[in-house]
Formats: structure tokens, sequence, C-alpha cells
């Protein structure tokens, strides 16, 4: 588990940097959405460490969290869609796309 919250760790200081370079460039839509992935990364980071500390949780625990993540964040999409909201939308999209680089780099480094 220690290398996943080090790649998650590593990503939150990515979309960092990422944030301040947009943001300097006056692209303050594009750093909102930067702002959008350090957030999944930084709540999976969160997740992941509360149920690592929890005996007898472990990998199996996070996993069925990420997988939880996955069905309601793409409910909300789907509700988003439904209603024409473009913005929560484009949010939705980019919560799941965090995601699911999370969860493939889960499924490497986290067993």
């Amino acid at each position: 588990m220690e290398r996943f919250i080090d790649y998650l760790t590593q990503r939150i200081d990515v979309c960092r940097d990422q944030i301040v370079a947009l943001e300097k460039d006056g692209r303050k839509d594009e750093a909102d959405f930067a702002k959008v992935r350090l957030n999944i990364y930084d709540v999976c980071r969160t997740v992941t460490n509360a149920l690592a500390a929890r005996p007898g949780a472990g990998p199996e625990a996070v996993k069925a969290q990420l997988e939880r993540f996955r069905r309601e964040w793409n409910a909300a999409l789907d509700k988003a869609r439904e209603h024409g909201d473009t913005r929560n939308t484009v949010v939705g999209e980019t919560k799941l796309e965090a995601l699911e680089d999370v969860m493939e780099h889960f499924a490497e480094v986290a067993q």
C-alpha cells in the first residue's frame, strides 16, 4: 500500500504544480479542472490511509471503496447529462478520468 500512497502523493504534487502554472498563465478554467483532479487523488489517498490503518481492512476494502466512488460518480454524471448541466458533466468526466487512473495504479502497486 505504501507504493500506492506514494503514487497518489506524487499525482497530488503534479496537480499542484499544474494549478500554479495554469493560474499564472491566466487559464482559470483549466486550473479549476486540475483542482478537481487534485481533490480526487487527495480523497483516494485519505481513504487509503484510513483503511490501511484499520485492522482487517487492507487492499480489498480500498478496492471496494474505489468501486463505490465509481458507481456514485457515474450516477452523478448521468444525472448531469440528463439535465443538460454542461459544467457538472465536464467535472464528472474529469473526476472519473482521475479515478480510472487511481484504479489502474491501485491494481498495479497496491497488492
